[in-house]
């Protein structure tokens, strides 16, 4: 598939990333909330107010005055690398998260933040190992239960993020990004019999996900059940919306199943709505069995007038 912003889904046949594959991601961007200042030592909550103002560097300043009086309080270093956080400082959150659970051993949320930065800055065995500890802290603590899942696909250890998923999933049979990544995962194990069914899964918690239906058709094509994956591919476009921004996919799923006729229609209306379209189709592997088509490279090679005059001849 073309690297491109228009491309809704994941061609199989694509290398595996977190990034470049539909999975879901981490859980989010930490958790954001102050700790009441009051509960901190602090006599008031002028820290959670100027966070919730987004004025952070005098929210620093803050939390600095107050830890200048009560160096110890967990509490308030928590604040202060949320306040760090916030404002990409990134290496120095770290160190006041570290300082927060020197304090308090058992803040979960100050483990897990810490990963959510590792995570960012690319850091993933790091990152498993502040997940780790914020889980140990905190069994409850699902979010870092997942973004553990998650830097575990970064590192392409995907039999362990499958243990995982299985975990979240044992909770919360009903978890879609749990369940898609699983699907994800089982393909890179290249345990494709058990990818098909987790991707049954996920259909069954959401059948109208039309990238679990185009991903599951893809896999199907590729262990050879071709009739299974028409079938499937004939659900994703259904659940396509008639949208200039779905063309080009459709008239790629047409050329999957040899519907050439079809495919260079959505085509035309792609490059239409979308000239750079022409490259995108040159790239995308589901257009790779006309890539040496005569009719598909006229419609590459004319202008919006002859296009239209070149899918007209091949539909005659």
């Amino acid at each position: 598939m073309a690297d491109n912003e228009n491309s809704e889904y994941q061609n199989m046949e694509d290398d595996f990333s977190a990034e470049e594959s539909g999975c879901a991601g981490c859980s989010g961007c930490g958790r954001t909330d102050p700790v009441s200042d009051e509960n901190a030592g602090g006599g008031s909550d002028q820290g959670i107010l100027l966070h919730q103002l987004s004025e952070r560097e005098k929210a620093l300043e803050y939390y600095d005055g107050l830890l200048a009086e009560d160096p110890e309080n967990g509490d308030l270093w928590y604040n202060k690398a949320l306040t760090l956080h916030g404002l990409s400082r990134f290496y120095e959150a770290m160190d006041a998260y570290d300082t927060a659970v020197k304090f308090n051993p058992n803040d979960s949320d100050a483990y897990y933040n810490k990963g959510v930065i590792q995570s960012e800055l690319g850091l993933f065995r790091e990152a498993v190992e502040s997940y780790n500890k914020a889980i140990e802290t905190d069994g409850e603590n699902i979010d870092a239960v997942y973004n553990k899942a998650t830097a575990l696909l970064q590192l392409k250890e995907y039999d362990e993020a499958v243990k995982v998923y299985d975990k979240i999933l044992e909770k919360d049979r009903n978890n879609f990004s749990a369940a898609y990544n699983k699907a994800l995962a089982l393909v890179q194990l290249e345990l494709y019999d058990e990818a098909i069914a987790a991707f049954d899964v996920v259909i069954q918690i959401d059948p109208k996900s039309k990238e679990a239906w185009y991903d599951k058709a893809h896999l199907l094509l590729r262990t050879g059940k071709t009739e299974d994956a028409k079938e499937a591919f004939n659900n994703t476009i259904k659940l396509i919306p008639d949208l200039p921004d779905s063309w080009f996919r459709i008239g790629g799923i047409f050329a999957v199943v040899g519907q050439k006729k079809e495919s260079l229609k959505y085509l035309q209306k792609a490059i239409n709505a979308n000239p750079e379209a022409r490259e995108w189709a040159r790239e995308d592997l589901d257009y790779e069995s006309l890539h040496n088509d005569a009719d598909f490279q006229k419609i590459l090679e004319s202008s919006a007038s002859e296009i239209k005059d070149a899918v007209g001849a091949v539909e005659q």
